[in-house]
């Protein structure tokens, strides 16, 4: 699983990379092979003004090739980078059962169909 971390607004330092690698890692670490790639994005969205301004905006792509993007605003950086993750692994979670779920559905139907076709 590649881990991409750019910002815009401020420079990234080693305690915000540090930090977006942990939760990335504590968060998506167990679903590794599911995941090709994680992009995060985190920008100052007011500048010095302050505010509920700190984006952090997850971009997932899956092996199944389904992507998956979510965005987090807090006042505190390092409290929208965990909460991004923390979302991530819900939606990861939830998007790998339902595709698990559509691919049984699928071998279903294609062997009620083979059985059909040989009693013919």
């Amino acid at each position: 699983m590649r881990v991409y971390v750019q910002t815009q607004g401020f420079d990234l330092t080693p305690a915000i990379d540090a930090h977006v690698q942990q939760q990335v890692s504590r968060n998506l670490g167990s679903m590794e092979e599911q995941i090709i790639a994680v992009d995060v994005f985190l920008g100052d969205i007011n500048g010095p003004r302050g505010g509920h301004d700190k984006k952090a905006l997850f971009s997932i792509q899956l092996a199944s090739r389904l992507a998956i993007r979510l965005e987090t605003l807090h006042a505190d950086l390092y409290i929208a980078v965990s909460r991004a993750a923390r979302r991530a692994k819900q939606t990861v979670k939830r998007t790998v059962r339902k595709q698990k779920q559509i691919r049984r559905a699928e071998i279903r139907r294609l062997r009620h169909l083979q059985g059909e076709m040989q009693a013919l």
